[in-house]
């Protein structure tokens, strides 16, 4: 009876030593296929995850985010511009074309970040031991599909002529791997050299507070609508 219950006892500490083993396995594997995830990701999948993201386009860096600000939710395709154009759910506000509001924020999207921004995918690692600077040749990043007579964004024109010269983009990162400056390196204004194109900020976290600014956005262009109307009735 003794060596029965001795037995039992040791089987029942083993019981609980693998239970202890197998959970210890299980956290060392959630943690280890976490850490492969955060190393596989990219730049690209990085910005969609953080979604939201505000284009600053001045040529002055004391202008920067007065004048000359363009923000982007990139999974509703919802997004306002310094051009008081704005397109939420589906509708646009401020423009009277006959243009899809799909196709209103995917022209500006790729108007204003660029397929630089967008269609680069680099890895932590290599941002990481870049610097937080990465150059590439400008030819590898460019949309073809958009190239079209009249509607082709300026990053896929100036890439495509050979005047420009332009040879290389360098796109500084945050600690955050998000990009925060696009520079382009083309003959222009001053000559063959580094241009800052546009900057980027990300000042929104949640859907709620992008969805506030574009609100206060749609009111503005309401407001402007009005006193034109008032304007045009008083002659």
């Amino acid at each position: 009876m003794m060596d029965m219950m001795k037995e039992i006892k040791q089987r029942g500490f083993s019981s609980k030593v693998f239970l202890v083993a197998l959970s210890l396995v299980v956290v060392a594997g959630v943690f280890i296929a976490f850490r492969r995830g955060k190393i596989q990701e990219n730049s690209k999948s990085i910005l969609e995850q953080q979604r939201f993201i505000v284009v600053d386009d001045s040529g002055d860096e004391n202008l920067y985010r007065s004048y000359f600000e363009n923000g982007y939710d990139l999974r509703s395709n919802n997004s306002y511009s310094k051009t008081q154009v704005v397109v939420k759910n589906g509708k646009k506000y401020g423009s009277y074309s006959d243009e899809k509001p799909s196709d209103r924020y995917h022209r500006d999207l790729y108007r204003n970040i660029t397929s630089a921004i967008l269609n680069l995918k680099v890895s932590r690692e290599e941002i990481e031991k870049s610097n937080f600077v990465i150059e590439r040749d400008p030819k590898s990043l460019i949309t073809k599909s958009l190239v079209k007579e009249g509607k082709t964004p300026d990053f896929e024109a100036k890439v495509l002529n050979e005047k420009n010269q332009f040879s290389k983009v360098r796109i500084t990162y945050n600690q955050d791997y998000l990009p925060i400056k696009l520079e382009w390196y083309f003959k222009g204004k001053d000559g063959l050299k580094w241009y800052t194109w546009s900057r980027f900020s990300y000042p929104y976290q949640t859907e709620s507070e992008f969805n506030k600014k574009l609100d206060e956005e749609i009111q503005r262009i309401k407001d402007i609508e009005e006193e034109h109307e008032a304007e045009g009735r008083d002659g």
